[in-house]
């Protein structure tokens, strides 16, 4: 996957019509709440076999630090 269809897909998952960016804070997002975390972790499971838990969470501020989680 490139980063720009990982943008895409991140986009999808926080159902934002904001043009979302690497260095966003994920915090800044309204959309950035439990539900979207759930999501995160099944996209992050499903389309790269890594498994999250919401601790990891705790470490993730930006779309970059998830997009290192799945190695993009």
């Amino acid at each position: 996957m490139k980063r720009e269809e990982f943008l895409e897909q991140m986009q999808d998952i926080l159902q934002t019509d904001e043009t979302l960016s690497f260095d966003m804070n994920l915090e800044d997002l309204e959309e950035w709440d439990s539900l979207s975390k759930m999501a995160t972790v099944a996209f992050l499971d499903s389309n790269f076999g890594i498994k999250t838990t919401f601790n990891d969470f705790e470490s993730i501020k930006t779309i970059e630090d998830i997009a290192q989680k799945a190695g993009i």
